[in-house]
C-alpha cells in the first residue's frame, strides 16, 4: 500500500517532467552538455525514487540534495532565455517535486503535518 500511495504522489511531477522532456525534443535545441546534464538528473531522480520507495530516508535526502543542485545548475546555466511557456512547466514541476517530498515525509512520518 505504501508503495502504491508514493507512486500515487509522484504522478503530477512525473507528468510535468515528461512534459518537459518532449518540449526538449520539439520546442528548443538542446545542447550536448546540457543533455549530460539531464542525464546527471534523471539518475540522481531514479535514485532518489528509489531510496524513497526503500524508506531510506536519509540517503534519500541526499540525492535530492544532488538532483536540487544539478537542477539550479541546469536553470541558472541553460534556461535564461527559453520561451514563457516553458519556464511555466518548470515552475509547475517544482512545485510538484517540492510537494511530493512533503508528502512523502508525511507520509512516512517524518514531518506531523500539524493536524
Amino acid at each position: 500500500m505504501r508503495f502504491m500511495t508514493i507512486l500515487i504522489g509522484f504522478i503530477p511531477y512525473a507528468i510535468l517532467a515528461g512534459y518537459d522532456s518532449w518540449l526538449h525534443g520539439y520546442a528548443r535545441h538542446v545542447s550536448r552538455t546540457e543533455q549530460m546534464l539531464h542525464v546527471g538528473l534523471a539518475l540522481s531522480l531514479g535514485i532518489f525514487l528509489s531510496l524513497v520507495i526503500a524508506a531510506k530516508t536519509l540517503a534519500a535526502l541526499s540525492f535530492l540534495g544532488i538532483f536540487t543542485c544539478l537542477l539550479l545548475v541546469d536553470e541558472f546555466g541553460f534556461h535564461a532565455d527559453i520561451e514563457i511557456h516553458e519556464r511555466r512547466i518548470h515552475w509547475l514541476a517544482d512545485a510538484a517535486l517540492l510537494g511530493f517530498v512533503f508528502y512523502w515525509l508525511w507520509i512516512d512520518g517524518v514531518i506531523d503535518g500539524g493536524f
